[in-house]
């Protein structure tokens, strides 16, 4: 009788550890939004020519937007994952 009711909790434990992990990423994709804005801007502020910013600027905000980017998609990949898991085992219950 006791089997089921570890295979309960053992599946809770399981939900828990990967609804953290969803957590993590939705954190992570808010900071990739965010350093993609920034280096957005850091990119028209250059184009523009403001404030006398120069090369290190320009290469700066293409490494900040092209950094925010791959983070983004490589997440957004891992967030993906992490969702089929926890369906995956919300689905599946004790034998």
């Amino acid at each position: 009788m006791t089997e089921p009711l570890e295979e309960i909790a053992a599946l809770e434990s399981k939900i828990a550890e990967l609804s953290e992990a969803a957590e993590q990423c939705r954190k992570i994709r808010i900071v990739a939004k965010a350093l993609t804005a920034a280096g957005s801007l850091l990119l028209v502020a250059t184009v523009l020519g403001m404030w006398g910013l120069g090369a290190a600027t320009l290469t700066l905000g293409i490494a900040a937007v092209l950094g925010g980017l791959a983070l983004l998609g490589s997440n957004e990949r891992t967030h993906e994952e992490i969702a089929a898991s926890i369906k995956a085992h919300e689905a599946r219950g004790p034998s």
